[in-house]
This record gives structure tokens, C-alpha cells and sequence, in this order.
């Protein structure tokens, strides 16, 4: 008797230093996007072990969006409504959703239940004029729009979701076109990516901003640091041994650049800019947990695959690694934004001109392999926007 009870003392001791029975449970494996609907809601799917997905009932964010309407464009109903990355965002824990709502200037806070349920907690005006891209960090979330002297805000999020501002700062200059802000592996810097200095006349931009960040989450003077290509409208960085890695696409370019990332907060361009041959609007880009494979995404309506070497230069494998044919409205399915799972097995990518979302399996060249897609419905069938998941 006595020996089996120190056997269950044992076994127990065991599970719990493994994180076996006392731990949160992990949440459930799910997929967001937006609809960016005039009512907008957040569309969600169970993600498969096959990668395929399974959705779920789409749930109301409490803020609005522009229904397809697109500032870039000149208020003209077009995919891509948003321009920009990251509209919608989950915590590092799984726990928080974000929405950039642009209709209406403010962003919904959600919170992801350990059983996969989604509910608003907050919905809170930023102060700034269409907020499109999103980042959030021991805190404090960021959030860049579309317009204003101060395009940046940044925002501490309450226990309750709502979001106290506690600062604004300029990113290039006034009515500047930022598509997207992101914070560095180590939590020292936020980054901001400018797609045009300005909008009339169009001037494509060609610099990279790093804000450092205080400890109480605002933000200093930025270090401005000159970017190869030009108009770098998406960045992602590496992970684990190349964190100091940062790859962009470089829409008005053409191009896929990458970069050193400096302590200082300097940037550093690993090689010259690699034309993305062939395809036009190269505005995504998703790495891989192993940091082999990166994927542009192109506004024409393909995926273009790139590899990274061990000293974070970039070559181009294949211009069309995927794509989708566009609606008969449409010349193109407008390929925008895209996540990959953290297993590394499977890219989402956004089809906003088509409606859709599609999942492909990543092969262990980089090949990516169509294993099924979902419709998003959205109104006026050009709104998608924004893709990530836990």
C-alpha cells in the first residue's frame, strides 16, 4: 500500500513539473481575419491537422469598417481596402485578439477563451484617422493610420481591453501612407514600415523607422535608417539564431529586400534589392519558424517563394509558387495577407479580389501544395483583410 502511494506521489510530482494537469490548456488551433464589412466582424476557423479549415460562426468586432473602400485608391471600392499588415493581431499567449476597425477610428479588444469562444471586451477610439496596422507588446499596443501629423499612437491596454493612449508621434511626415508597425524580437524597438511619403504627389518612400521603446511602453526619437528598395510595405523578422534578420517586400520596387538589425536600431541591407520577377505589387510576406522559406505575397494574384541563407541574404526559388484566378469582375485575386502556422507545415494566404481564403501545405523545398480554402463572403466581395492565428 505504501509503495503505491509513493508511486502516485511520484507520478504526480512528475506531471506537474512536466506541466501535465494544473497548466492552462492550450488554446485552440484557430485562424482570424476580418471582413472589414461596414459592420465589421472578426472570421474565424478551427484550423485542421490536414491544414484544411472548418469555420466558425463569424463574430461581431462592435466597430466598422469601409467595406471595401480604399483610401490608397481614392475612395474607390478595391481589394486591399486597408493597405497594410497586421489589421488584426493576437497576444503571444493566445488569450487577446485586435481589430483595427477604419471605418470608424477605433480598435476592438477580444478575448480568446481556452475553448475557442471569441467575445468583445472593448472598443476603444484611437484618435487617429483609419487605423490599419497593429502591434502589441508587454502591454502596450501600437497603432499606425492612415492620416494625421501623428500617424503612430501607442496604447496601453486595461485589464478590462480598453485602450488608454500615452503617446503620438510623426512617422515621415504628415498624411504619410504607413502600412505597417512591429515590434523587434527583443521588445527594445517599434518598427514602422512607410509605404509613401505622400499621396499627392505620390512619392514612394525609402526609409525604415525604429522608435525605441521606454520602459513605460512610450516611445523615443526614432532612428531612421535608409531602406534598399523602395516603399517597403511589409517587414518580418527572423526568428531564433536570425531575430536580427528583417525581410521586406518593396511594392512600389518590385523587390524583396533584407537587413541587419543593429542593437542601435539601425538597419543594414544584407545584399542589393531581388526583383519579385514578373509579378506586380509585392506588398505580404510571411518566414517560416526555421527561417528557410519566405513568401511574398503579390497584389497581382501570386505567391512568390524566396530563400534566406545563414547570413540573412535573400534568392528568389520560384515567382509563382501559388496563385488563384480572379472573379470574372476581376483581373486579378489580389494576393494580400498571409500567416503560417507555427508548426511550419502550412501557409493561409488571403485572396481579397476573389473572396477568399486558401490553404496551401509547405513541402520541404518550399513548395506549397493547395490542400482547400474558404469562402469569406464579405458584402461588397473585396474587403478581406488582415489573417493570423494562434
Amino acid at each position: 500500500m505504501m509503495r503505491n502511494l509513493t508511486l502516485a506521489l511520484a507520478v504526480s510530482m512528475t506531471l506537474t513539473a512536466c506541466g501535465g494537469g494544473t497548466d492552462t490548456p492550450a488554446p485552440t488551433p484557430q485562424l482570424f481575419a476580418q471582413t472589414n464589412d461596414t459592420n465589421n466582424a472578426v472570421l474565424r476557423f478551427n484550423r485542421n491537422p490536414n491544414g484544411t479549415l472548418s469555420p466558425l460562426p463569424a463574430v461581431q468586432t462592435g466597430g466598422k469598417g469601409t467595406n471595401g473602400v480604399n483610401y490608397f485608391m481614392g475612395n474607390t471600392v478595391s481589394p486591399d481596402a486597408l493597405t497594410s499588415n497586421h489589421s488584426v493581431i493576437a497576444s503571444a499567449d493566445g488569450k487577446r485578439l485586435f481589430v483595427a476597425n477604419a471605418g470608424d477610428n477605433t480598435v476592438s479588444t477580444m478575448r480568446i477563451d481556452a475553448n475557442g469562444g471569441l467575445s468583445v471586451q472593448a472598443v476603444s477610439p484611437t484618435g487617429g484617422i483609419r487605423p490599419t496596422s497593429l502591434a502589441f507588446a508587454n502591454g502596450v499596443l501600437y497603432v499606425t493610420h492612415q492620416q494625421g501629423a501623428n500617424e503612430l499612437g501607442a496604447y496601453r491596454v486595461g485589464a478590462d481591453g480598453k485602450l488608454a493612449p500615452i503617446g503620438q508621434y510623426a512617422t515621415v511626415q504628415q498624411d504619410a501612407l504607413p502600412t505597417q508597425v512591429s515590434v523587434s524580437p527583443d521588445g527594445k524597438f517599434v518598427i514602422v514600415n512607410v509605404l509613401l511619403k505622400s499621396l499627392q504627389p505620390v512619392q514612394p518612400n525609402q526609409t525604415l523607422l525604429a522608435f525605441p521603446v521606454n520602459p513605460d511602453g512610450t516611445l523615443a526619437q526614432p532612428v531612421v535608417s535608409p531602406s534598399s528598395g523602395v516603399g517597403p510595405f511589409a517587414g518580418r523578422f527572423g526568428t531564433g539564431s536570425r531575430a536580427g534578420v528583417f525581410v521586406t517586400a518593396d511594392a512600389p520596387g518590385g523587390t524583396a529586400s533584407a537587413y541587419t538589425f543593429a542593437s542601435t536600431g539601425a538597419f543594414s541591407a544584407t545584399g542589393t534589392p531581388v526583383p519579385v520577377t514578373g509579378q506586380a505589387a509585392p506588398c505580404w510576406i510571411s518566414i517560416t519558424p526555421d527561417n528557410r522559406f519566405v513568401y511574398i505575397s503579390n497584389g497581382q494574384g501570386t505567391v512568390s517563394l524566396f530563400s534566406l541563407d545563414e547570413r540573412g541574404r535573400l534568392s528568389l526559388g520560384n515567382p509563382v509558387a501559388a496563385s488563384e484566378p480572379g472573379p470574372a469582375s476581376s483581373t486579378t485575386s489580389f494576393a494580400s495577407d498571409s500567416w503560417i502556422s507555427p508548426d511550419g507545415k502550412f501557409l493561409y494566404q488571403d485572396y481579397s479580389g476573389a473572396d477568399k481564403i486558401v490553404s496551401y501545405a509547405i513541402g520541404a523545398t518550399g513548395a506549397l501544395a493547395k490542400v482547400g480554402e474558404q469562402p469569406a463572403n464579405t458584402v461588397s466581395r473585396v474587403s478581406l483583410q488582415g489573417l493570423t492565428g494562434i
